[in-house]
């Protein structure tokens, strides 16, 4: 955990403790922090704050923390080491960490009135279970010497022992998953018991990547908010390693079907891609993946809406799913919003063209009706059918366009084609709309891939291939 996060948990509780008891604050804090710390890099897409944040039920927090669990939270949010939002009808409550400015700040504030030291504080306290604390500090070279501003190098591993009076909490997850697993279909079961056994990661390259990133980042950042973001980043990072590495011993492995999209959620999925090549086994493996999959398998969606339907609009769903099964779609969306405009030509590269394109699409799809009205009307001049389509589904409920579509992609993907593979006793890593195998399974997972993807859209859609070892050659070779 960062060592400023901790420092003011221990200080806060040695200063103004919760009915002297000083010990259970530091331990519900540490967890509560290590649960938003863990758990919003899996739940990312929820706020676009540059902070961690994660929602929690009140009836989660009663069944960790017991019937006081109000009087623990409200000291942490008093106390400055978390913040919340409000509870409105349909959401949780969320809690958010601060920014690392607010708690040097805090710590900083603290010290100088009660003259203490802070190792002599952190250090203080014999907690129980065996609890172990020590500091750490990153291995960038040089990161001390070509510090911007302030660069978060030092670290708390916070080492707690599994007991008997812990397990229910600190396993409770796996367990969870554990169970579901041996429940779920024979294909499903065998993924999940293959997952667990493979998937590890090579710790140290991953940790050097990613603090070698939050340096580079960090130097780009151009004002504080993007330097809060690049620690969320960082840390997010640094949390999906640690759960993966020694993650069957240390329950951390996540291996869920989502109840409500139906997708399987695991550490992979919620991982950030530049991790990838660090899973242990990955240079002799094949990454398949549906070029802009959500915008293709909406073809499976609009096929209801051939029959019997108008000649134009015929044309325009013939037009559309010829465009997003050549890869084409943001390319499409370039030209429709001119989107080049908005760049600098000389600087801009076209990656960056199609990112925006990209981002563009998630606001069409995933956003109120009511809202981004330009931006929609404009869509509409092109695609005036599917625009109608979108706007239907997502009439009582915007997040329904999102979730049809995220179920369709799990149908085709964990139901059909995986089922598939899994019986030709081909087990693959999944990433929703990709799949991750070893390369003598390579040929014949596209195999799989495009007969299903056929049969439920009526075309090929474009299928990207990455190999590690063909990706090493194009490096070498300058491509």
């Amino acid at each position: 955990m960062p060592k400023e996060i901790v420092d003011l948990l221990f200080l806060s509780a040695h200063i103004s403790p919760l009915e002297n008891n000083k010990e259970s604050e530091i331990i519900i804090g540490l967890t509560i922090v290590n649960d938003i710390l863990s758990k919003s890099n899996q739940n990312r897409n929820l706020e676009d704050y540059p902070f961690h944040c994660i929602p929690m039920d009140s009836r989660y927090l009663q069944l960790k923390y017991g019937n006081e669990y109000n009087s623990y939270m409200t000291w942490l949010i008093i106390s400055n080491v978390v913040w919340h939002d409000y509870y409105y009808d349909g959401r949780t409550t969320h809690y958010y960490l601060q920014s690392m400015e607010t708690y040097i700040q805090k710590i900083n504030s603290l010290l100088k009135i009660n003259e203490d030291k802070i190792e002599d504080v952190v250090y203080t306290y014999c907690l129980r279970n065996n609890i172990q604390i020590s500091l750490e500090s990153t291995a960038v070279k040089g990161m001390m010497v070509t510090r911007k501003s302030r660069i978060y190098d030092m670290w708390y591993r916070v080492k707690i022992p599994i007991t008997k009076s812990n397990k229910k909490f600190l396993t409770k997850d796996y367990e969870s998953d554990s169970k579901e697993i041996n429940n779920a279909p024979t294909h499903i079961k065998k993924m999940g018991s293959y997952y667990r056994k493979n998937l590890e990661i090579n710790y140290d390259e991953a940790i050097e990547h990613s603090e070698n990133r939050y340096l580079k980042e960090l130097e780009e950042s151009a004002n504080a908010d993007e330097e809060s973001k690049t620690f969320k980043r960082y840390s997010s990072r640094i949390s999906s390693i640690n759960n993966i590495h020694n993650g069957r011993n240390n329950k951390t492995l996540r291996f869920k079907r989502n109840a409500t999209n139906k997708r399987l959620d695991t550490n992979l999925t919620n991982m950030a891609s530049d991790l990838r090549p660090f899973i242990v086994g990955y240079e002799n493996m094949s990454y398949l993946d549906l070029s802009n999959s959500q915008p293709v398998l909406f073809n499976i969606l609009l096929k209801k809406y051939r029959e019997g339907a108008p000649g134009e609009v015929i044309i325009e769903l013939d037009k559309y799913l010829e465009i997003t099964t050549d890869g084409l779609w943001y390319e499409e969306l370039i030209r429709v919003f001119d989107i080049t405009k908005y760049g600098n030509p000389e600087t801009t590269t076209f990656a960056t063209y199609r990112d925006t394109a990209k981002k563009t699409w998630m606001l069409l799809a995933y956003s109120r009706n009511t809202d981004l009205r330009g931006l929609k009307k404009r869509f509409a001049e092109e695609y005036p059918f599917i625009s109608s389509v979108m706007k239907s589904i997502k009439k009582e409920k915007y997040e329904q366009f999102a979730i049809t579509l995220q179920i369709i992609e799990s149908e085709v993907f964990i139901d059909k084609i995986c089922r598939i593979l899994v019986n030709e006793g081909i087990v693959p890593y999944t990433l929703h709309d990709g799949l991750l195998v070893p390369n003598e399974f390579e040929k014949r997972t596209l195999e799989v891939m495009t007969e299903v993807l056929l049969k439920e859209i009526g075309v090929v859609p474009q299928i990207k291939i990455e190999n590690y070892k063909l990706n090493q050659l194009d490096r070498a070779s300058g491509v």
